[in-house]
């Protein structure tokens, strides 16, 4: 009998994923009985004993806290994550980082991990926050968290975002004001961002409000950077894209690179537009015009409501912080039309 057993051991020894053991700590309800059992019974044979979070803060708090962001490479997490540590400085805490690389089976087991590590509550984006096995049970465990980034429909999930659907009808109406009839949307893949799926909802709706219903949706993965060949169908046809508004910034440098390749000029040819306003975006030319967040500011804001829900001075609920759009040169007047459609 090993005292000291992992969790991976406790996979090795069930013949199935670290994840899969997560999930059977964490949620039992959503894994197979027979899988369930099997790592149960490995559990015992290694006395593997799990780390309950929910009653352990009910005892004592570490002074830490846990951050899950999808991925350390795009600097609109990072920027954000310094807001939470330098909240997290000035009261004392120490914050520990991980990410999911935009996977809900990852998601599980970084959250396990945290819990693992004795953390007194998260701050973490989802893939889904209205259908998050995490979600789920962080609030059934009674465990404190704040949503970062996600705009989860209940309103008794502690959340702070921009509004992703507005923001992204306000950029689309600033093209349609530039003229600009022809538009598709950049997306990353839904599957792995309710964000993405909601400013994708926001351009629908303003392009729906001008009547224009066919503009073309890409969805790409969120690490897909060489656009050329997803784009050129869509920008050099008979009736060629104009506008593309892009899911985040990252995306948008991407198009602009593709649009290169393809030996059109933006903002002369093809109007790009992105997202989350990050500082890259101003050094490129030309110059992106963003949807900005004020992602520093999130990030305090979800470290101080953390605080408040783990001491029990503050009651879950939901924050839109204000967005703008950059004065950038990545959008033009439309080349197709010479007067303004609205």
């Amino acid at each position: 009998m090993n005292a000291k057993a992992t969790m991976r051991d406790v996979a090795r020894k069930s013949g199935v994923s670290v994840a899969t053991v997560s999930r059977v700590i964490n949620f039992p309800g959503e894994v197979r009985q027979e899988t369930v059992e099997t790592v149960n019974a490995a559990m015992r044979v290694l006395n593997y004993r799990p780390n309950i979070n929910g009653r352990r803060l009910k005892a004592a708090q570490s002074r830490s806290i846990g951050v899950l962001v999808p991925t350390l490479s795009n600097p609109v997490f990072a920027d954000s994550v310094q807001g939470i540590e330098q909240e997290a400085r000035a009261a004392g805490l120490t914050v520990l980082l991980t990410a999911s690389n935009y996977s809900a089976e990852h998601e599980a087991e970084a959250v396990s991990t945290l819990l693992d590590n004795r953390v007194d509550g998260l701050i973490l984006t989802v893939t889904n926050a209205d259908d998050s096995p995490v979600v789920r049970m962080l609030t059934r465990e009674n465990i404190p968290f704040v949503l970062l980034y996600n705009q989860p429909t209940n309103p008794d999930i502690a959340a702070v975002s921009v509004d992703n659907a507005q923001s992204a009808h306000d950029m689309t109406c600033h093209l349609l004001a530039a003229g600009h009839r022809n538009f598709a949307m950049v997306a990353g893949r839904f599957s792995s961002s309710d964000r993405s799926r909601q400013r994708y909802e926001g351009f629908a709706r303003a392009l729906a409000g001008a009547g224009i219903a066919d503009a073309p949706l890409i969805e790409v993965g969120f690490e897909d950077t060489d656009l050329e060949n997803v784009l050129g169908g869509i920008l050099q046809g008979e009736k060629p894209v104009t506008a593309l508004v892009c899911s985040n910034d990252i995306l948008a440098i991407a198009a602009i690179g593709a649009c290169r390749k393809l030996g059109l000029r933006v903002p002369d040819d093809v109007s790009v537009a992105g997202f989350d306003g990050i500082a890259v975006g101003g050094l490129i030319q030309p110059k992106l015009c963003s949807v900005v967040q004020p992602t520093h500011e999130m990030g305090r804001q979800a470290l101080a409501l953390l605080r408040g829900l783990i001491t029990g001075e503050a009651k879950p609920r939901s924050l839109l912080l204000p967005h703008y759009l950059s004065e950038g040169e990545s959008i033009g007047p439309s080349r197709l039309v010479t007067s303004c459609p609205l």
